[in-house]
């Protein structure tokens, strides 16, 4: 089967259907951050995260779809790594993506070390404890998900354009009394 595409909206409806679903999105996160529900936050989180990098790598290339991937070759495509330097020169761009890319490390502990104790010392003896450990990694996976949209929006006013992420997505207490 081939992997799904992420398709501008060319002005077709497509993004005020994606300001929703990010909207929607994130309050998610933060409903699931304040109950305690750590991982569901963060996997979505991963989502939207995704969605921006591969929203940020198709402007790069001047196309109308990328491959919808992982964070991790995300940021391989638009930083590289220590075998090339990616497609992104913006230094603050670069930045944040670097950002995620360690945010994505604190992501994957979460979601695939959470049932299991690695050391006899490890702090977190029970689940839930080891759940509440997490809350800092959903904080940071809003704050570089903030900062990386703050950042592509102004880049795109640069050119007249806004992403499906405006007005203000994921800044509940900003976004405008009509939505899109």
């Amino acid at each position: 089967m081939d992997k799904p595409k992420r398709e501008k909206s060319h002005g077709n409806g497509l993004g005020t259907k994606r300001w929703r679903r990010y909207a929607e999105a994130f309050d998610r996160v933060e409903r699931c951050a304040s109950q305690g529900y750590h991982l569901e936050a963060i996997a979505i989180l991963d989502s939207l995260i995704g969605d921006r990098l591969a929203s940020r790598l198709s402007h790069l290339q001047g196309t109308d779809t990328v491959q919808v991937t992982a964070i991790g070759p995300l940021c391989t495509k638009l930083i590289g790594n220590e075998k090339a330097s990616g497609i992104e020169h913006d230094t603050e761009f670069r930045d944040v993506t670097a950002e995620i890319r360690n945010w994505a490390s604190c992501r994957n502990d979460a979601m695939h070390g959470i049932a299991r104790i690695f050391r006899p010392e490890d702090p977190a003896v029970s689940f839930d404890a080891a759940i509440e450990v997490h809350g800092q990694t959903v904080r940071d996976g809003i704050a570089v998900l903030r900062r990386f949209d703050r950042l592509d929006t102004a880049a795109r006013k640069e050119h007249k354009k806004v992403p499906a992420t405006w007005p203000a997505a994921f800044f509940p207490a900003e976004r405008l009394a009509v939505a899109p």
